[in-house]
């Protein structure tokens, strides 16, 4: 079973599958249970529930031993759960996905996984958010127009996937 992700026009293939075609707008391939994909663009992902996330990362000065800074950024898109919820996965009992492994591919190839009990079962399912936009504005071209960050996590760089193209529901 899989879910793909993403592959604007101008994109390289996607290292997780090259049979999907993305036609003009369109930037979702969603492929549960392999059945046909469907497909979805930026403005149907902006019709799920969106959430905003703000983080703030406190930045040592440099020569100081006291001195910090912080930076910070709203993130905003639709968790994960929800984007697997509204596009198939309601329907499938809790059971048998229990094993299963949700896994992010970028154009790159850089892979991100989760498990179902963190998106489902844990707290970490409310921070894990498919971002269209960064403090108010789409995502440039090196993130997006898609990207996810588990913003839960202590160390948030391995789990910071940009130009998404696909998600794969792995047993």
């Amino acid at each position: 079973m899989a879910l793909l992700l993403f592959r604007p026009a101008f994109a390289q293939d996607c290292p997780a599958d090259s049979n999907i075609v993305f036609g003009k707008n369109e930037v979702v391939a969603l492929r549960l249970f392999a059945i046909k994909p469907a497909m979805s663009t930026l403005n149907s992902l902006s019709q799920l529930p969106q959430t905003s996330i703000t983080t703030e990362r406190r930045l040592q000065v440099s020569g100081s031993v006291n001195a910090s800074d912080s930076q910070g950024a709203v993130w905003s898109g639709v968790l994960l759960r929800d984007f697997l919820l509204k596009n198939g996965l309601e329907n499938v009992p809790s059971r048998p996905l229990r094993n299963t492994r949700i896994e992010i591919v970028a154009k790159d190839g850089y892979k991100a996984t989760f498990s179902w009990g963190e998106i489902f079962n844990n707290p970490t399912g409310s921070q894990v958010l498919l971002i269209t936009k960064q403090d108010g504005k789409y995502l440039d071209v090196q993130e997006g127009p898609v990207a996810i960050r588990s913003l839960g996590d202590i160390r948030p760089g391995a789990r910071h996937v940009r130009n998404i193209c696909a998600i794969s529901l792995l047993n």
